[in-house]
């Protein structure tokens, strides 16, 4: 096992990728047992090999998402305060970051302007994923089965607004991926809405969402087009961060 660490170990140092020859001559290895070596850990998918002659190895996939899943959430929150403050003293309305844990959303930080909001969001708080946007923005871009199981219990019908059809929600997810961002309409508390946006690392899992939040009417008749377009921005950034954060955290070390 620690000839397999520190293959992983010299592999994460070469972003761009490694030759295995080399890799064997760091380790000392024979040249056959370092090739034997990492298509092992290339069968199960922490490695991956270019097709010879001129073979390199990188860290794989399945590595990149263990790293990235495992992310310090501590990390993340102090990263996000400042676009969150930056979003509320523009928007004048709640801002939010929510994490998905199994099968529950649940808020991770956020900035509000007025008491009453910040009751309505604590840090910590979970989101029916059904009636939340910053719960849709997540769920709308995990695995077919994933949203399946989800959406197969019991969906309670908090107000006369929310969707509690599952063929009418799967449609609505569809929406979310085409156009990047999920609303929600007094679904979950009457008079209170949400827009949010998905915070996406290419080639990751989506895990994280943006989110601001206030009355229906300051969000979608006010400043609908403004809000959309920011939310959408800010995710970006954030998605920048993260990608950042999980690239550093593959070389960490080596």
């Amino acid at each position: 096992m620690e000839r397999y660490a520190r293959i992983l170990e010299i592999i994460a140092g070469f972003p761009n990728g490694v030759s295995p020859a080399i890799v064997g001559e760091m380790l000392e290895l024979p040249k056959a047992s370092a090739y034997r070596l990492i298509r092992s850990l290339a069968d199960v998918g922490l490695v991956e090999v270019t097709a010879p002659p001129a073979a390199t190895c990188r860290i794989g996939k399945r590595l990149s998402r263990i790293l990235f899943s495992s992310a310090d959430d501590n990390w993340f929150i102090s990263a996000a305060l400042p676009t969150l403050n930056e979003m509320t003293a523009e928007t004048g309305q709640a801002c939010f970051v929510a994490r998905l844990a199994g099968f529950s959303v649940r808020s991770m930080e956020m900035v509000a302007p007025n008491n009453q909001l910040r009751a309505y969001i604590i840090p910590g708080h979970e989101i029916p994923l059904h009636a939340g946007a910053s719960a849709k923005a997540i769920l709308a871009y995990q695995p077919p089965a994933f949203i399946e199981e989800a959406l197969s219990k019991p969906l309670t019908k908090f107000t006369s607004h929310t969707k509690t059809d599952v063929g009418e929600l799967i449609a609505e997810l569809q929406d979310v991926r085409d156009t990047g961002v999920a609303f929600c309409v007094s679904e979950d508390v009457e008079g209170f809405g949400a827009i949010a946006a998905p915070i996406i690392v290419p080639g990751q899992r989506v895990l994280q969402s943006l989110c601001v939040t206030g009355t229906t009417r300051a969000l979608f008749e006010v400043d609908r087009e403004k809000i959309i377009d920011l939310v959408r921005r800010m995710s970006e950034r954030l998605s920048k961060m993260l990608e950042r954060k999980m690239r550093e955290a593959l070389t960490a070390d080596t």
